[in-house]
């Protein structure tokens, strides 16, 4: 069986995760928000250096982290964020009391304290995971959205018509914040789409001129 060779560390950007070739990290444009983002990221989301754009996400956001794991009960950095007297800490995520903010509902913190989004990056199957394994999780309030759009990710399959991927979810997530005067954007969230665009044109482009892998034997 013939693999094609690993990428060394040290040929990598530590930003991006992409190999240095591909280093994508030029065409983000970074900006300030009101609002905490805080994505939690699944391990194997984790090694998804071509398709995935929860790095690409944190690097666009400066008010942002990530935070890997799957049991987020556990973790020392999300337990001292949710109990912190200064946010107000909600989760993007669908289900039964699940808020929908494209309907007109508000979402409005107590006064004195910053919205804290908590946004799960990875597959739907690692998101439930993660849901399951995180009682911390659960317990909080619960906000989604009802895209108007298909995703613009087209390199990757979504499973769903109504699915978009983690950038395109934070970029709809500050628009309707921004509408309902919880943010001051001026449209520079705008750039999150440009960003996936030009990493689908991008991928496009170097796809059609890489050598083909290896057939394995």
């Amino acid at each position: 069986m013939i693999e094609r060779p690993k990428t060394p560390q040290r040929d990598r950007c530590l930003q991006c995760n992409r190999s240095r070739a591909t280093c994508f990290c030029g065409f983000v444009k970074p900006f300030d928000t009101q609002t905490r983002f805080v994505l939690l990221m699944h391990p194997k989301e984790f090694k998804r250096q071509k398709t995935g754009t929860g790095r690409l996400t944190r690097l666009s956001l400066r008010h942002s982290e990530i935070i890997m794991g799957c049991d987020f009960s556990a973790d020392d950095r999300v337990r001292r964020l949710l109990a912190d007297p200064g946010y107000y800490p909600v989760l993007l995520f669908p289900g039964p009391g699940s808020l929908n903010l494209s309907q007109g509902h508000a979402l409005t913190p107590p006064e004195g304290k910053t919205l804290l989004i908590m946004v799960i990056d990875g597959t739907w199957a690692m998101a439930k995971k993660i849901i399951r394994f995180s009682d911390n999780l659960r317990a909080l309030p619960r906000i989604h959205f009802t895209p108007s759009v298909l995703s613009r990710f087209h390199i990757k399959r979504q499973p769903a018509a109504h699915c978009v991927s983690t950038i395109e979810a934070v970029y709809y997530l500050l628009d309707i914040l921004d509408r309902q005067g919880m943010e001051a954007l001026e449209g520079r969230h705008t750039s999150l789409l440009e960003t996936i665009d030009s990493l689908v044109n991008f991928q496009k482009r170097y796809v059609a001129v890489s050598p083909k892998a290896p057939r394995r034997a």
